[in-house]
């Protein structure tokens, strides 16, 4: 008998758990709801393999940008805008190894002086010679949202499903895309949606990749109540969109 009133007991307590903190899945793949993620504080560190990314920061994130520079070359990385960023650090890393010729490390501390968008650029020159259209370069732009924000990272696994966005929160949209190709994505929103941001992140290696894709990125944001669609396809852009155009398309639902 005390078995017996210990399984009707133990079936009770997961009633109950259930009821207060379980989620049921549409195993149909037509709605979702993402965890937002928080938009990170602290510290924040992006590398080369970042050139042309957006991310997310808030006012209290110290980022930390790190660049190979060779000096030994007569190159060097000269900042074209910090818009609305303090620098507070600028300093060369030498390489741990003294060897002739051996490039280090080139590191800037920024802080945040306001919410929005704001871009971090350089350009790779000797200082001796004019800034020339082909020149290396780096522009990284940062959202630096309001206290408490969330953004929601949304892929190619999300097409056709409802995303559930908090208030005041946003969206960050990421979908490969191969530009060798020819084929890129046209993206357009409805309802309170607005593209802040629009970006092509390319494939980073020190050694080309003939034909790489990289990934396109968007930052969604709201005017009010989060609501609408985000709407993109992949074509030509002397094509125009057909039945067999590959489609992506999300509907946003404010929480």
């Amino acid at each position: 008998m005390k078995q017996i009133y210990g399984i009707l007991i133990a079936v009770a307590l997961v009633g109950i758990l259930c009821a207060a903190g379980c989620t049921t899945t549409d195993t149909g793949g037509e709605t979702t709801t993402p965890t937002p993620t928080p938009v990170p504080g602290n510290t924040v560190s992006v590398a080369q393999d970042n050139n042309g990314d957006i991310i997310p920061v808030d006012m209290q994130t110290e980022i930390i940008i790190r660049l190979p520079e060779n000096p030994t070359t007569g190159y060097s990385w000269n900042v074209t805008d910090a818009d609305s960023l303090a620098i507070t650090g600028d300093t060369f890393i030498p390489p741990e190894e003294q060897i002739p010729g051996a490039g280090g490390v080139h590191v800037w501390t920024l802080k945040p002086n306001t919410t929005g968008l704001v871009t971090f650029s350089a350009v790779y020159v000797r200082s001796w010679e004019d800034i020339q259209p082909d020149d290396e370069r780096y522009t990284i732009t940062f959202y630096v949202a309001p206290e408490g924000t969330s953004v929601v990272d949304v892929t190619s696994a999300d097409n056709g499903t409802t995303i559930s966005v908090p208030k005041d929160g946003a969206v960050l949209v990421a979908l490969n895309e191969n530009p060798t190709t020819g084929y890129q994505w046209n993206a357009s929103v409805s309802g309170s949606a607005e593209i802040t941001a629009d970006s092509f992140v390319p494939p980073y290696s020190e050694t080309p990749l003939a034909g790489a894709g990289g990934i396109h990125k968007w930052l969604v944001t709201f005017d009010g109540e989060p609501s609408g669609t985000f709407d993109a396809g992949y074509t030509r852009p002397w094509e125009e969109t057909t039945a067999d155009t590959e489609l992506f398309t999300v509907t946003f639902a404010g929480v």
